[in-house]
């Protein structure tokens, strides 16, 4: 063993620490990710209601396109 610590980690961590710290960064980069991939699918639903406001003229789907804009906002809000 070395007789010093490994770059970013002190001396007094313990290997189960360091686990649990591991797992938490990986929890977190997994509900980015999450997120992520729901902002996009929340984008292209968006596209399609202003497709469908564009050929209909129906204003009920800029409505709708509203409400899928508010949701994407809440979700970049929480990053």
């Amino acid at each position: 063993m070395p007789s010093f610590p490994e770059p970013g980690h002190s001396s007094d961590e313990s290997a189960a620490e360091i686990r649990r710290k591991e797992r938490e960064l990986a929890e977190a980069q997994t509900k980015v990710a999450r997120r992520l991939r729901a902002a996009n699918g929340l984008l292209a639903l968006r596209a399609a209601l202003v497709g469908a406001e564009v050929m209909t003229g129906n204003p009920a789907y800029r409505s709708a396109g509203r409400a899928v804009q508010w949701a994407i906002d809440r979700l970049q809000d929480t990053e």
